[in-house]
């Protein structure tokens, strides 16, 4: 939040555009166990990547009343098209 702040973003209007969670190196640690012996004792951390982006407001199209344009079919047709 304070980051979206700083930015100037709304921050109602977030939404998570992208994560990606991958693993991180492992720390190596040791625990102590009975008659002297030692195992390993390894964490298994991870990085967390979270993008957040603001909502675009959806605007809605406007009837198209014109005809478009006719779409020329064919590869002779075009140049000639294009020559008039």
């Amino acid at each position: 939040e304070s980051n979206a702040e700083v930015k100037n973003l709304d921050v109602e209007n977030l939404v998570i555009s992208h994560i990606q969670v991958n693993r991180a190196q492992h720390q190596r640690r040791r625990t102590y166990r009975a008659h002297g012996r030692i195992n390993p004792y390894m964490s298994s951390p991870a990085h967390v990547e979270l993008f957040l982006s603001e909502k675009e407001v959806q605007v809605k199209k406007p009837e198209d009343t014109e005809e478009s344009p006719k779409k020329i079919a064919g590869k002779k047709k075009g140049p000639k098209a294009r020559l008039t």
